[in-house]
């Protein structure tokens, strides 16, 4: 008996562990973001917070300068429109393949977004078990009507993933224009022209059937 019991509170135990492991708390609101002077999906800060290295020479500090730190919209800030980066789009030229960055210009009702942006966002108290995502790394910019743009730190759930509210409400926006950037050149010409040329050697050369008696 004493020892079914003894299992029993171990079985316990380790159920409470698990709930502890996965819980999570509220993390305070970020600071205010820094009003920037207009949107920018190229900037080093925005490329390193997608995952990417910039490879390309057109990106350059002077064409794509440093910008704020993504943080809370601050008062008296009233968008008008939102510019999505996102990572997962791959271009091919003369030097090789590139990962890219999407630029998506996006308009329409941004009073679900704003309140989704203003939730409360989850902290992990513990070791936190997170399922695999396939989710493409993005970063917002909101604009004003002036072209003036903030980078909104999104909130996200114990995982570090973006809650569901702030991807429905981008989602349900109008896409204007969408633009393709390379940025990191992930496999050039030179590499890939001698693997390229070792599949296809030796060329097969046609020769003379048997006769057949």
């Amino acid at each position: 008996m004493r020892g079914q019991t003894a299992a029993r509170l171990a079985t316990v135990a380790a159920a409470v562990t698990l709930l502890v492991g996965c819980s999570s708390d509220t993390s305070p609101i970020p600071s205010p973001a820094t009003i920037a002077s207009a949107a920018d999906c190229l900037a080093p800060q925005v490329i390193a917070d997608l995952g990417l290295r910039a490879d390309a020479r057109e990106l350059s500090a002077t064409s794509h300068p440093d910008v704020p730190d993504p943080g809370a919209v601050p008062a008296g800030f009233e968008p008008v429109s939102v510019v999505e980066c996102t990572t997962g789009e791959r271009l091919t030229d003369a030097q090789g393949v590139w990962d890219a960055i999407t630029v998506r210009h996006l308009e329409g009702d941004l009073a679900p977004l704003l309140a989704a942006l203003a939730a409360p966002r989850s902290t992990s108290t513990g070791d936190q078990l997170c399922p695999a995502t396939d989710v493409a790394a993005s970063e917002l910019w909101l604009v004003d009507a002036l072209g003036r743009a903030v980078r909104p730190a999104p909130p996200v759930d114990a995982c570090g993933a973006p809650m569901a509210g702030v991807r429905a409400a981008v989602a349900a926006l109008a896409e204007i224009e969408v633009t393709h950037y390379r940025v990191h050149l992930a496999a050039s010409r030179a590499t890939v022209s001698p693997t390229t040329q070792s599949t296809r050697l030796p060329t097969p050369q046609p020769t003379a059937r048997p006769a057949v008696g």
